[in-house]
Order: C-alpha cells, then sequence, then structure tokens
C-alpha cells in the first residue's frame, strides 16, 4: 500500500501538468521544388506544462522537433494560450505525405471524450505533391478557436478558412483523434436539442442547440479540390466550452448577398448585425484572403454599436482577381454579454470575372461568319 501511495503521489504532479491541450492545426507553404514550410498552431490551457519545441511527423518515416517561433506564447484569451511552432522539410519524390503531430494530454473531463486526461492529442494534415496538378498550399485558417457558448443557445464557429492557390474548399465533421491518428474510443458528436453540423460549403460549425455545460472537443475537415481532384486536406481539432447562461442571446448578422462582378469594377456593401439585447455592445470584424492583396477591400474593423451595428466593406477590383472560384470573406459579430461573450457569423461570396469582350464584329465569309473581337485586358481571361 505505501509503494501504491508513493507512486501516485510521484505520478499525479506529471499527470495534471500535461492536461492542456484544447485546440490545433497544421499548415504548410509551399517554398520551392520539393521543400514546404509546416506551421502547427496550438491552443493551450495557460498554466499547464509549457512546450518549447513540439515533434512534426513529415509522413515519409523521418520526423524533427520544431521550437516554438512566437516567443513564450500568446495569450489570446483567458486561460487561453496560442502557440506556433514552424518547420521546413524537402520529399524525396512527389507522393501523398500525412503530416502529422501528437502531444499529451487533453484537458481534464472533456464531456465526449472518455477519461479525456489520458487522452493524446493528435492532429493531421494531408500533402499532396503531384506534378501534374502544380504547387499547392495549405488552407489558411483565420479565425482563432476560441468561440464558447451558452446552454440552449445557437453556437456558431467559422475557421474563416482561405486557399492562397484559389482551390475550391469543402468541410466535414471528422472523429477527435488519439496517438497515431486512431479515433478515440468512446468519442461522440455533442449532444444538442436540434443539431450539430458544420456547412459543406462555407464552414459554419452550427451547434443547435447545447443541451449541458461544460467542455467538448470537435474535429472537422478542410478539402481542397483543383479542377475536380483532392490536392489536400487539413485538420482543426477544437474545444467548445459551454456555460449555462441567464438570458443572453446572440447578434444576428443581417442576410448578406452573392455578388458577381467585372473585373476592374468596384462596389459596397453595407454589413450589419442586431443584437435582441438591445444594451448589449456589438463588436463586428472581418477576415479574408483578400485582406492580403495589394488592392484589399477597405472594411472599417472593429466597429462597435449598442443594440445594432454596422459598415461598409468597399473593394475596388482588377484583372489579378479574376479566378473560377469565389472569394470568400468572413464577417463576425459578437456581443459583451456575460459569462459568455456570444456571436454569429456570415460569409460573402464573390465571384470576379473577366472583363466581357470588346468591339466585337462579324463578317460573312461565304457560308461562314467570322467573328472577333478585341485581346481582353485580362490575361486570366479565358
Amino acid at each position: 500500500m505505501k509503494t501504491l501511495i508513493k507512486l501516485l503521489i510521484i505520478c499525479l504532479p506529471s499527470l495534471l501538468l500535461a492536461t492542456h491541450n484544447r485546440a490545433g492545426e497544421i499548415t504548410y507553404k509551399h517554398v520551392n521544388g520539393l521543400t514546404y514550410e509546416f506551421t502547427i498552431t496550438t491552443y493551450t490551457k495557460t498554466g499547464s506544462v509549457d512546450n518549447a519545441s513540439l515533434d512534426l511527423l513529415w509522413g515519409d518515416g523521418t520526423s524533427s522537433s520544431l521550437s516554438r517561433s512566437n516567443g513564450t506564447g500568446e495569450i489570446v484569451a483567458p486561460n487561453i494560450k496560442k502557440s506556433i511552432y514552424k518547420g521546413s522539410h524537402t520529399y524525396a519524390a512527389p507522393s501523398s505525405y500525412k503530416v502529422s503531430s501528437e502531444n499529451p494530454n487533453r484537458n481534464e473531463g472533456v464531456i465526449n471524450i472518455p477519461n479525456s486526461v489520458g487522452v493524446v492529442f493528435y492532429i493531421e494534415t494531408v500533402l499532396i505533391i503531384n506534378p501534374f496538378l502544380g504547387n499547392n498550399n495549405s488552407v489558411q485558417m483565420l479565425n482563432p478557436p476560441i468561440d464558447d457558448g451558452c446552454v440552449n443557445k445557437l453556437f456558431i464557429h467559422n475557421p474563416g478558412a482561405f486557399d492562397p492557390d484559389g482551390d475550391s474548399l469543402s468541410y466535414k465533421l471528422t472523429p477527435c483523434l488519439e496517438s497515431g491518428g486512431n479515433p478515440i474510443p468512446g468519442y461522440s458528436i455533442p449532444a444538442s436539442s436540434q443539431s450539430f453540423a458544420i456547412d459543406p460549403n462555407f464552414g459554419n460549425l452550427v451547434w443547435n442547440k447545447p443541451l449541458l455545460a461544460g467542455e467538448y472537443n470537435v474535429s472537422f475537415i478542410i478539402e481542397e479540390w483543383r479542377r475536380g481532384v483532392l490536392v489536400g486536406t487539413a485538420q482543426r481539432d477544437m474545444q467548445i466550452n459551454i456555460v449555462a447562461c441567464n438570458q443572453n442571446e446572440p447578434p444576428v448578422i443581417n442576410p448578406i448577398t452573392r455578388i458577381c462582378i467585372e473585373a476592374g469594377q468596384g462596389f459596397n456593401v453595407n454589413i450589419s448585425a442586431v443584437d435582441p439585447n438591445t444594451t448589449d455592445q456589438i463588436t463586428l470584424t472581418s477576415t479574408s484572403g483578400l485582406y492580403f492583396n495589394t488592392n484589399a477591400p477597405i472594411f472599417s474593423q472593429p466597429t462597435y454599436g449598442i443594440g445594432n451595428v454596422s459598415a461598409n466593406f468597399n473593394w475596388q477590383t482588377n484583372c489579378d482577381n479574376v479566378r473560377k472560384t469565389p472569394h470568400l470573406v468572413s464577417f463576425k459579430a459578437q456581443d459583451n454579454g456575460a459569462p459568455i461573450k456570444l456571436v454569429d457569423y456570415k460569409t460573402l461570396e464573390i465571384v470576379v470575372i473577366a472583363t466581357a469582350p470588346k468591339n466585337l464584329t462579324a463578317n460573312a465569309i461565304g457560308s461562314n461568319i467570322r467573328l472577333s473581337w478585341n485581346v481582353s485586358t485580362c490575361p486570366k481571361a479565358i
């Protein structure tokens, strides 16, 4: 008995310190040739064990230890620290590679993961090197996984994903994974009064509505498609904290209309939100890959309002913005309710097409008609 007590005393502090992983994802960028730079982003419980480095398995039988690149980490929300780890790797040949990282352990008491304190936190991404489809960069997720919710209130999260290559994106739920990339035994989708699902086109993760307070972990995969072929995937495993709230209701962003515009034209659209709790302050923000463009849209953020809020989204397009897939802009409205700030997301679709043919002429040549027009000023016109 004394020996058993000693073992418990020795092991318990280590076990407690290891209960920290809340959320994470792995993304990558093409550098040159067969070389790619990978980024592990984790969200951990503050005050727990602090990882100055993490191991990354490259998917080709090798691995490396990646050092944290953002100092000692960044506090992004109460009791949540964000850490970033970066490293590059050169592959021997084109193929499909499952790149992964795992780290003990998850938070204690996650409701939909049995004995979560003893379950390894595992995330992965799939890199497909296919010379016939061209180089690929993974999807990037601009909205952090730190949205919380209330019992019996609509919960929405959107990763704010964009693809630097303009590939089409699709979303699907997947079980949370443990050591070796295996589904966690006993894992279950969080219980709801109506539904729990992810929008396959826009990535809105909608929990309608949570039944019990507590911490839950969920996972989804974002797939990239190019000319109908899968070119890569990225997984986000995230934790959602649900608490019992009083009368707070989430804000609602008004419907947004899809826009189709010819390159070279500009447009303006008003984005607005209202809150059923008319004395709540609403914060309106936006994320999109478009904000990294040289001709980035103009949107004043954050914009604040009491009970309601609005701001104009302006964009002057050019020929570089022409592509087959829509540009997506994510808007987030968050109230200042207590104890949880509730949110709503909406996505704006923008299709930019090449300029229309100019100076069309038709000339009869025998029994045929010859059509001719000026060469398009947009090099991406097809």
